[in-house]
């Protein structure tokens, strides 16, 4: 009989409960993570999952031997992308990746890798931009703030990215739909929850950002404005944590979705 298995929601409680499903003969019903709805099933029984640190590392190990590095970072950024039924697709995409080892990926016919390579490819596209829209204000206290609205959780993509390139300063990436946040202390990095953060900005910060918003929209030529092509280049629900604010005059954008 087929089992929901029921993880803690973290990438480390995943790969626990694939390194399970892939070394034994249970067929899970579904893999979901805890505190999200769960269906009733007549069938189904539900199995909790422990999260086992040393089987997740593990099994990215075997992933990277059996498959390939990059359908490791097809899992993550499946599992990051936060879509409905990612964590089965994954499932069913690794059971294949055991069989066929790297040439999973060329079997896109399959609905499974086709899905995850979906989710991965939105993960990453999301990430990409993220890193270029970003904008660092200063607080304060002097530590440099980043506020960040995503679909998919990139959070750490987007930290580490910053780390390798500005370690040398203090500043914190605040994730706004998930209340987390990345701060980097020293050249070290951190996360935690980070929820009703009001950010206060120093003097020459609300200086800065004025300046730049005269320049945006003193260089900007109205004769060869072209909407449709700037919301393809910067979609609108980004506009909102971006200083030029290219909402206005109608104000600050808030739609994203």
């Amino acid at each position: 009989m087929p089992d929901i298995f029921v993880y803690d929601g973290g990438f480390e409680g995943l790969l626990t409960t694939l390194f399970r499903l892939l070394q034994g003969r249970e067929e899970p019903e579904d893999i979901r993570a805890e505190g999200k709805a769960l269906q009733e099933s007549l069938l189904a029984e539900t199995v909790m999952v422990r999260t086992d640190a040393e089987l997740a590392e593990r099994l990215s190990r075997d992933i990277c031997e059996r498959i390939s590095s990059r359908a490791l970072r097809n899992v993550l950024n499946a599992f990051l992308s936060g879509r409905e039924g990612a964590e089965y697709n994954i499932y069913r995409y690794l059971r294949l990746g055991w069989e066929l080892g790297a040439d999973v990926d060329a079997r896109l016919g399959d609905e499974h890798v086709h899905a995850v390579h979906g989710m991965s490819r939105c993960t990453a596209r999301e990430a990409h931009r993220m890193r270029g829209f970003l904008r660092f204000r200063q607080l304060e206290d002097g530590m440099y703030y980043a506020p960040m609205r995503s679909q998919c959780d990139v959070l750490s993509l987007v930290a580490g990215y910053f780390t390798a390139r500005m370690g040398d300063q203090d500043w914190v990436i605040h994730d706004l739909v998930r209340e987390q946040a990345a701060f980097c202390l020293a050249g070290e990095l951190a996360f935690c929850d980070l929820p009703g953060f009001d950010p206060r900005f120093s003097g020459e910060e609300e200086l800065c950002q004025e300046l730049w918003r005269m320049y945006y929209k003193t260089i900007a030529v109205s004769e060869r404005r072209n909407s449709r092509l700037q919301k393809s280049c910067m979609p609108m629900k980004y506009w909102s944590i971006l200083v030029e604010e290219p909402a206005r005059p109608g104000g600050r954008a808030s739609e994203w979705a």
